[in-house]
C-alpha cells in the first residue's frame, strides 16, 4: 500500500492564478515592466486615460497569460505519498520524504523542504491533505483503513 498515493494532483490554471511560485512571479514582473518600457514612449501624457487602460490592459493580459504558459510548458503535478512528497516540474521529478518538510507560515502553500522554502502549487484540500500526513508522521500514526 505504500505505492498507492493518498493524493495525486495536477496543478490547474485557476490555482496558478492565486498561487504562485518564484519563478511564475519573476515572469510576470520583467513581462510587465518590459511591456511598460515598451508602451511610455507611445504617450505624451502618463496621467491620460488611454495609457491607463494600457498599463490596466497589459497587466491584466501577464496575469492571465503567464500561468496558463507555465501550466502548459511546465506542467505541475504533485503526489503525495504515506512518506513522502513527489514534484513533478516538467521533465524534472524530486522526491522528498515527509520527514524533510516543513510548513513555512508565511503563507499557507508555503513549506520548507529540505532547508529551502518552495511554493506548492496546489488546492486547499491538497494542503489540507499534505498538513495531515505531516501529523501522522510526527506522531508515528498511519492513515485510517491500512
Amino acid at each position: 500500500m505504500a505505492d498507492q498515493p493518498v493524493r495525486d494532483e495536477r496543478t490547474s490554471y485557476t490555482v496558478l492564478l492565486y498561487r504562485k511560485n518564484r519563478i511564475q512571479r519573476l515572469i510576470e514582473i520583467g513581462l510587465f515592466l518590459g511591456g511598460l518600457l515598451v508602451a511610455l514612449p507611445m504617450f505624451e501624457e502618463l496621467r491620460s486615460l488611454p495609457f491607463i487602460l494600457t498599463v490596466l490592459g497589459w497587466g491584466f493580459v501577464v496575469m492571465a497569460v503567464v500561468p496558463a504558459v507555465l501550466l502548459v510548458w511546465k506542467r505541475p503535478r504533485y503526489r503525495l505519498f504515506d512518506d513522502r512528497l513527489v514534484i513533478y516540474w516538467g521533465k524534472q521529478r524530486e522526491e522528498v520524504a515527509l520527514s524533510q518538510v516543513k510548513p513555512a507560515f508565511e503563507f499557507p502553500n508555503q513549506f520548507e523542504i529540505e532547508g529551502r522554502k518552495c511554493a506548492l502549487l496546489v488546492t486547499d484540500d491538497f494542503l489540507q491533505d499534505l498538513n495531515t500526513q505531516l501529523e501522522l508522521n510526527k506522531r508515528g500514526l498511519k492513515r485510517r483503513g491500512q
